[in-house]
């Protein structure tokens, strides 16, 4: 009985630490391990990114509406710019594109 206690008392924590061994390594690399944790830190990043971009296009995005709400001049600017509009006093005068022979 005092040698089976003995073999218990040195195998068990041999066999916990050979356990270990093979457990911890096989359960951090796999699917769900580091490996999922540095690919989602990774889309963190990215995804924190992107919200940083689209915060800045919204805020330009308002300051063009406040200037549309509030400056007849940057309105008119973008009539002429975008639309290709023109004031009623004003004539536009269009000239054929000229191609080089050489």
């Amino acid at each position: 009985m005092g040698s089976l206690f003995r073999f218990f008392r040195i195998a068990l924590p041999v066999a916990l630490i050979i356990t270990a061994a093979i457990l911890v390594p096989y359960k951090l690399l796999d699917a769900r391990g580091v490996t999922r944790v540095d690919r989602l830190e990774l889309e963190l990043r990215q995804l924190n990114e992107t919200n940083r971009c689209l915060i800045r296009d919204n805020d330009a995005l308002r300051s063009k509406i406040r200037a549309f709400h509030s400056d007849p001049e940057y309105m008119e600017k973008v009539a002429r710019d975008e639309l290709g509009m023109v004031g009623p006093s004003e004539i536009i005068y269009q000239f054929p594109e000229v191609k080089n022979h050489k």
